[in-house]
């Protein structure tokens, strides 16, 4: 990279990440880790070089945590398994680049409600269709996030100094994923009445990258509550309305 583009800078925001909605063979395991860790080395070789030393605001993802029903919050255990692991390395690589003396943040993100990519790129095609439906169970919970509140929270990380450390960037109520899916159906006016999709045919499109959309996570996010940050959007309905006619 060019290190003279460094000069002058006082934050960093890194959002590079290979997608994992994808079927995971050895490269695209290396695209997927390299993306993120990969690129936060880079930004920290070239820091040292000059020598600087920026803030970092990076991505993060509520992969990080093990699949259950419990709530989680900030403190909660990791989980285990590759998306467990690469966020983690991922949350190091952009905790260390802040060891040069800015300070980082790192955002552990759900799903993102935006029309212009996110999870809604992907599901409205089929709502739309009139073929949506829960997936597996449907008692799995999904935390998510309004796109406005999450540019919200990138520009926050850089206006307030205080703000450090990992924050899980969810609106405050996570639903089950058969109510994600009957709000999505309602709120653009079509059905929703076709049996769920048994867990062993997504594990057959997707192999092993089929984990991450059967789990199941009930997180919170207490830092950024703690820190009195007013969500835009904090209703499902709400945030799925804007997000499409938006």
């Amino acid at each position: 990279m060019d290190e003279g583009a460094l000069e002058g800078v006082s934050h960093i925001i890194h959002l590079a990440g290979e997608p994992v909605a994808q079927r995971w063979s050895d490269a695209t395991r290396a695209r997927i880790r390299n993306s993120r860790t990969g690129a936060l080395n880079l930004l920290k070789a070239a820091c040292e070089n000059r020598p600087l030393a920026p803030k970092v605001v990076s991505a993060s993802a509520v992969g990080l945590y093990g699949s259950g029903p419990n709530i989680m919050t900030e403190s909660s255990p990791i989980g285990e398994g590759f998306l467990a692991d690469v966020v983690r390395e991922w949350e190091s690589a952009a905790e260390k680049l802040g060891q040069l003396g800015g300070g980082h943040v790192v955002f552990r993100i759900g799903l993102v409600l935006s029309e212009n990519g996110g999870v809604l790129e992907r599901l409205l095609p089929i709502y739309r269709l009139g073929l949506g439906a829960p997936l597996a169970s449907g008692s799995q919970f999904q935390s998510w996030i309004h796109i406005g509140d999450l540019v919200s929270l990138f520009i926050h990380a850089v206006d307030q100094p205080q703000w450090n450390g990992a924050y899980n960037a969810v609106a405050p109520v996570a639903v089950a994923q058969r109510e994600f899916s009957r709000t999505l159906a309602e709120t653009i006016k079509r059905p929703h009445f076709f049996p769920n999709v048994p867990a062993f045919a997504l594990r057959l499109w997707f192999g092993e990258a089929a984990e991450a959309l059967l789990a199941s996570h009930n997180v919170q996010p207490v830092r950024l509550q703690e820190a009195g940050f007013a969500f835009q959007f904090p209703t499902l309905d709400g945030a799925l309305q804007n997000a499409i006619s938006g």
